[in-house]
């Protein structure tokens, strides 16, 4: 039986005066007084506790501040607040005020008072607030325990409706995931050697094998790594398997399993599979995706159910934990049945798994699918590493990705023609390639298979960094220059002068060279200019040069790309105007006249990284009104004066000149 609060509320103040003459109402290290009594409330025997601040008492001002009614099986305290109103509270005694160790602060009013609350609370070694203490000690515990048995049934019920594992599973495990080997007797008198495959549990013959050596078994043709065994020592592989099953129609349980193979007797490997996390996604009628965790608690013994809520605790984020990893391989033979009628129906996830079979992250792929429906698009094209990029890399949609979450076909997904699509499926390119690829496309280079595999395979993205060196030499040549100074310098340490960290970091420095070297006038059309043997000297050559060289060289770049791109870029229409910068001098005072950063612009400029343009009024061609930046022939910024955005007019003028004269190459070329 609860305690009556109502009922409580008619006996908070029973009003009862204090002698003033009282030691305690002096006692400066004292600051509560206690009373208390022993009622019949609501038909429940309550000790009352009445708390009163002593500086009021000793005011003459008798109103308990906490009245707190205790029975065998609970506790509750109505508080007085300062404006007059009140508050219950279901803290302990000991922590009814901020103060630490309420009760050193407390004293009881008379002896009785004490012997009161040691009796009703039963306690023979303790007295006071201690034996008040302990029972509530006691009845916190009690609860505690009540709501753990509560929760531990409520998982134990939502555990029963997961199925059972398939009975293939541990085979599929030791066929499919984890790694065989062919341990073989070393004997340099024969050239056949025995051994034993773990993968179809045979004795054969190998010759010409190498420890560590990847090859195939004789017999069964599995892939194996050959163990000397005079050389192997203890191994140990472990992996994690990923099961998807329906545990009813609206929901879908992810479960985690951990395998270990321990190879001390070859024949007899010591092999535990055991699931150690589950993962619920359920679905309502208007498509929300709800998740709940589950991770398997080893040392719980004493619990109802191993299994408790929530991601694995671990000691570290920053340190690896192979228990709490949840990037494996995953289990395909039964996804058609499992996800057929639920959101992720169409999400292609076994033909994207299928088709490179590594481990991977499955509900962050169908949580992405639920979000980025053209995921299913670009599985069945065959792109799978911008599947990847969709489905696993938290930055990948920005402005200038490329990407239109909501398109449906490769034209609204990519911005390209089907007529790419042949060469984007032998490429498999990247989100990176992605970008370059476009870039090449607006500015109208021809696309050239070998050079985009070998960006691929270097991680090459920075459109300028070939767009640049192109207009020199043929992809092949870039090509054969480039993998011979990274050759040159790679043996190096990147710490060490001269050292190049990965192949971008030296095409950055050939492109900063072909520019300074155009500005400057060089014979480009030599090769021994155009190729020097030593690219880093050639580099900080060109770039030592003086103030007054600097200038004449940026203003020449600057001429030059004036001369290049004027004719592309000049549009008028509506009263305005898009100019392209002569010098170096008009892109500063660009900035000065507008009040922002663009003068800091002029360096990205003459390395080609961006394009500036002044919008202007026709009849004011000499007046600055706004700047605008090109990346990747793509509008990054427009800015007025103090960096604030276009007008209304000057931005309908932009969106014409960027559909009409931006766009203009890229959708001739993919048209």
């Amino acid at each position: 039986m609860k305690i009556n609060k109502r009922e409580c509320r008619k006996f908070a103040d029973p009003e009862l005066k204090m002698n003033q003459n009282h030691g305690l109402l002096h006692a400066e290290e004292v600051k509560y007084i206690v009373r208390t009594s022993v009622k019949n409330i609501g038909g429940k025997r309550l000790l009352v506790l009445y708390i009163y601040l002593r500086e009021q008492a000793a005011a003459g001002n008798f109103k308990p501040v906490l009245t707190m009614f205790q029975s065998r099986t609970e506790y509750v305290t109505l508080c007085r607040r300062e404006d007059g109103g009140t508050r219950w509270s279901a803290a302990a005694f000991c922590n009814l005020q901020r103060d630490y160790d309420f009760s050193r602060q407390c004293a009881f009013y008379m002896a009785g008072d004490e012997e009161r609350v040691t009796k009703f609370c039963k306690r023979k070694a303790a007295k006071g607030f201690t034996s008040l203490y302990y029972l509530q000690s006691d009845i916190s515990e009690k609860r505690q325990r009540e709501r753990k048995l509560k929760k531990e049934k409520e998982i134990r019920e939502r555990m029963k409706t997961v199925p059972a594992l398939p009975r293939n599973i541990r085979k599929m495990i030791d066929r499919e995931i984890m790694p065989h080997y062919l341990f073989y007797s070393y004997n340099r008198k024969r050239t056949d050697m025995e051994g034993f495959c773990s993968a179809c549990k045979t004795e054969v013959l190998v010759t010409g094998v190498r420890h560590n050596e990847k090859g195939a078994c004789p017999v069964c043709k599995a892939k194996v790594t050959f163990k000397s065994r005079g050389k192997r020592g203890m191994i140990i592989d472990r992996d994690t398997l990923q099961v998807i099953q329906r545990t009813s129609g609206n929901e879908i349980v992810m479960r985690f399993l951990k395998s270990y193979f321990q190879y001390g007797d070859e024949r007899k490997p010591y092999i535990s599979v055991y699931e150690n996390a589950r993962t619920f996604l359920s679905w309502d009628d208007t498509g929300n995706i709800s998740e709940e965790c589950y991770y398997y608690s080893y040392g719980n013994r004493n619990s109802l159910t191993p299994w408790q809520p929530g991601s694995r605790p671990v000691f570290s984020r920053w340190k690896y934990n192979f228990e709490a990893d949840q990037t494996g391989f995953l289990y395909e033979k039964n996804l058609d049945k499992v996800l057929k009628g639920s959101p992720w129906q169409y999400s292609q996830l076994k033909e994207f798994y299928l088709a490179v079979k590594e481990p991977l992250y499955a509900i962050q792929y169908l949580v992405r699918y639920n979000r980025y429906p053209m995921l299913e698009y670009l599985v069945k094209l065959h792109l799978y590493r911008l599947a990847e990029s969709v489905a696993y890399d938290n930055h990948y949609y920005s402005s200038d990705s490329g990407f239109n979450p909501k398109g449906k076909n490769l034209k609204e997904v990519l911005g390209l023609d089907k007529s790419h699509l042949s060469l984007l499926q032998r490429i498999n390119p990247g989100l990176g390639q992605m970008k370059l690829i476009k870039a090449l496309i607006h500015a109208n280079v021809e696309l050239d298979e070998e050079l985009l595999r070998w960006c691929g395979n270097y991680s090459i993205s920075r459109s300028e960094n070939i767009l640049v060196p192109l207009k020199h030499m043929t992809p092949y040549k870039l090509m054969k220059y480039v993998n011979e100074q990274y050759a040159r310098f790679c043996k190096k340490s990147p710490y060490q002068s001269g050292g190049y960290y990965k192949m971008e970091d030296i095409l950055t420095d050939y492109r900063d060279y072909l520019c300074m070297s155009e500005g400057l006038e060089l014979d480009l059309k030599n090769s021994f200019v155009l190729f020097p043997a030593d690219l880093k000297k050639a580099h900080d050559k060109v770039n030592d040069i003086s103030d007054k060289e600097q200038a004449l060289v940026y203003d020449r770049q600057i001429q030059k790309q004036f001369e290049e791109m004027n004719q592309q870029y000049h549009f008028v229409k509506y009263g305005f105007v898009v100019l392209l910068p002569h010098t170096a001098k008009e892109i500063l005072e660009e900035g000065q006249n507008l009040h922002h950063c663009v003068g800091s612009y002029v360096k990205k400029v003459v390395k080609r990284e961006s394009t500036i343009l002044f919008v202007r009024k026709a009849s004011e061609q000499s007046k600055s009104l706004c700047t605008v930046e090109i990346q990747n022939g793509e509008l990054a910024q427009a800015r007025c004066y103090g960096n604030q955005s276009p007008s209304p007019a000057v931005r309908r003028f932009l969106d014409v000149w960027e559909k009409e004269i931006l766009h203009a190459p890229a959708l001739a070329a993919a048209a």
